[in-house]
């Protein structure tokens, strides 16, 4: 049986992406709270280890300006604390980043649909 188990997460914040050049210390900060954001999510949806886990990413942002090539390292944190709530390490996900956009929604948000 392949469950399948969706998490939504706010759109990831400015410094996360690789166009905005931030400050070390702005990004370390973002990093840690994406991750912790996601860890959470993950807890909440009392997510299992899944050490090979597939994981389908649907981004939706905030508005058209975005490009979808730059999106996947932004969302890296995410990743990281879905695989700690997991109990896992995330070098075995099959990570399957859309080449275009799912459409736009007020404030953006990224789901990923994690299954077995």
């Amino acid at each position: 049986m392949n469950d399948t188990i969706q998490i939504t997460l706010p759109w990831p914040a400015k410094p996360l992406h690789s166009n905005a050049r931030a400050p070390r210390m702005v990004v370390a900060k973002s990093t840690a709270k994406a991750r912790g954001d996601a860890r959470m999510m993950a807890k909440n949806a009392k997510l299992p280890c899944w050490p090979t886990a597939t994981i389908l990413i649907e981004y939706w942002p905030p508005h058209r300006k975005y490009d979808c090539q730059n999106c996947g390292s932004a969302c890296k944190a995410y990743l990281d604390g879905i695989a700690d709530a997991m109990g896992c390490n995330d070098k075995a996900f099959k990570v399957d980043y859309p080449t275009v956009f799912a459409g736009t929604r007020k404030g953006g948000e990224v789901v990923f649909r994690v299954s077995a």
